[in-house]
Parts: C-alpha cells; structure tokens; sequence
C-alpha cells in the first residue's frame, strides 16, 4: 500500500469508529490497532487524522476513491468491519455505514455481506 491508500484506510477507520455517534475506548483501541498494522513508518499524525474526520467529515466516496487495487479496497472494508464490531455487534447507524462503505468501494454485496456477518457472530459470541 502507497501512503496515499494508507491514509484513505485510516481515515475510512476513524469513519467506521465515529458511525454509530458514540465514543468507545475499545474502538480506539481498535483503530490504534490498525494504524500499527498498516505501518507506523507511515508517520501519520492520528491524533491530527481524527480531528480531520470529527471537523470536516470527509466524503467517504471521496476516501474510498484513494483505494486502488481490489485487495486495498477489501482491505479497509474488513478493517472498518473490525472496528464496527470492536465495541460489540454492529447497530443500526453502523450497518448502515458499511453498505454504503461496500458500495462505494465497488465490493460484492453478497461478499461484503458474509464478511460483516462472519464478524457479527464472532462479536455475538463475545470475542470481538
């Protein structure tokens, strides 16, 4: 992944995190999780990052656009799944989020769909 696609992932993470409204440590801690997995040598400023997306709510079409290849658009959909699903199974807000995440990443429905519901049941079973 280029800077680019890193940064459009965090950010599209930060977006799953801040979906429901809520503020929930263990979605924090799930996006720290992320920015480690995507590289800290990427020397994002995440603090700066998640003022970007509380004040001026980036266009997830506009993200989701930095995403070129097939695996780094998978790639934020699973991760933004993780995060909708760290704090328990997904609400309303949520589930609402990752359609439209899926469809502007141009994602399989049916494939999208096995994905976040395969997360859900790990979540239901308590070990999201």
């Amino acid at each position: 992944m280029n800077t680019e696609e890193t940064r459009a992932t965090l950010t599209i993470a930060l977006m799953a995190a801040f979906a429901d409204g809520l503020k929930d440590e263990r979605e924090r801690t799930a996006v720290k999780r992320v920015a480690e997995a995507l590289g800290p040598e990427a020397g994002f400023d995440l603090p700066g990052l998640y003022r970007e997306v509380l004040l001026a709510r980036p266009d997830l079409a506009q993200v989701a656009a930095s995403l070129s290849s097939p695996e780094s658009r998978q790639l934020a959909y699973e991760m933004a799944v993780g995060i909708c699903d760290a704090d328990g199974v997904q609400g309303p807000a949520e589930k609402e989020f990752l359609q439209r995440l899926a469809a502007v990443l141009g994602l399989d429905r049916a494939t999208a769909a096995a994905t976040s519901e395969a997360a859900e049941a790990v979540a239901a079973a308590g070990f999201g």
